[in-house]
């Protein structure tokens, strides 16, 4: 159970870690989706993500990934 347990925490500090990497990689890049996005692992920051790396610009397009709760971000 122990081991168990520290394979778990393990994994969630990984995936904090990769979480935190890819906010720095965004906003280097000049994206700040952070600031719209609570989650950058969520289903609309996803969404985004990928309209963004199939090279779509269009802030309305974008906007309209969102789901319910930020959409009026």
């Amino acid at each position: 159970m122990r081991d168990l347990t520290r394979y778990c925490t393990e994994v969630i500090r990984e995936r904090t870690r990769e979480a935190q990497r890819l906010k720095k990689l965004l906003e280097d890049a000049g994206i700040k989706l952070s600031a719209v996005v609570s989650d950058l692992l969520g289903k609309s920051a996803r969404a985004t993500l990928e309209a963004l790396i199939a090279d779509e610009c269009d802030p309305l397009v974008l906007a309209e990934m969102a789901k319910a709760g930020m959409r009026a971000t």
